[in-house]
């Protein structure tokens, strides 16, 4: 039975980073996720660009202002994490962003435009030395996707029990054609555990439904999944280290 969109990437919370600038806008985009079926979302500013230790109130804020305005969306406290900003954060800071039951935590960890370098894959040796395990945040979106390097590069973090979050956008074709294909590939090779909007209202007001429909237009083999079940299985069972490297899924998909 459908229970409604998870949105694991979502930059919400006003008046923090390039997202909304007013809780006006933030509720404005949050009736619009609701009116297509979005259930709860991860609020994930970048991380660089606020005090982590104030995101809980934040979060709570933002909540009790939908709560008075009728809104029916849970919200999640989360941040995307660049590689620059893993030795600057504390565990207790990491905890606050990060996500799953004890044993299985994971954070939205950003690929960057560049494309994946040594010390990427240094910080995220870091954090999985420190418990936790990461959700890389739109590979497609990262310079030289699909070549081979990039792709060893990928496989890498898959191996160490990373999983892939994919963006609307460029499945919906608002970026640059590479960035297209990308997704499309990812898709076709079954490599995406999730989707997310990484919307930045007002500006990119994405949204789930937009994801799926793109999806179910690409020929993905379960669209639903990538935007109800994946992610969902992602914030209630967490993800694993100690996972085999053939699994790629959550932990106890």
């Amino acid at each position: 039975m459908s229970r409604g969109y998870v949105d694991l990437h979502c930059h919400l919370l006003p008046g923090v980073d390039d997202g909304p600038r007013t809780m006006e806008e933030s509720l404005e985009y949050a009736r619009r996720a609701v009116e297509e079926g979005t259930e709860l979302i991860v609020a994930t500013p970048h991380v660089e660009e606020v005090e982590v230790r104030e995101l809980p109130e934040r979060v709570a804020e933002l909540r009790e202002r939908l709560r008075r305005e009728r809104i029916p969306l849970a919200v999640e406290c989360g941040g995307e994490l660049k590689q620059g900003s893993v030795p600057q954060l504390g565990n207790d800071e990491l905890e606050i962003l990060a996500h799953g039951p004890a044993g299985a935590r994971w954070l939205l960890y950003e690929v960057p435009f560049s494309g994946f370098s040594e010390e990427f894959h240094a910080a995220a040796a870091e954090l999985r030395r420190r418990g936790f395990a990461t959700v890389l945040a739109h590979p497609e979106r990262a310079d030289g996707f699909g070549a081979e390097a990039a792709d060893a590069a990928l496989h890498r973090e898959l191996d160490q029990g990373a999983v892939v979050q994919m963006n609307v956008g460029p499945l919906c074709g608002f970026e640059e054609a590479a960035r297209d294909r990308a997704a499309r590939r990812l898709l076709r090779l079954g490599l995406a555990s999730a989707m997310g909007t990484d919307a930045h209202p007002p500006e990119r007001p994405y949204t789930l439904r937009m994801g799926e429909d793109a999806a179910v237009a690409a020929g993905a083999g379960e669209p639903r999944s990538l935007v109800e079940d994946g992610p969902r299985r992602l914030l209630e069972r967490g993800l694993r280290l100690d996972r085999s490297a053939a699994s790629h899924r959550a932990a106890s998909a």
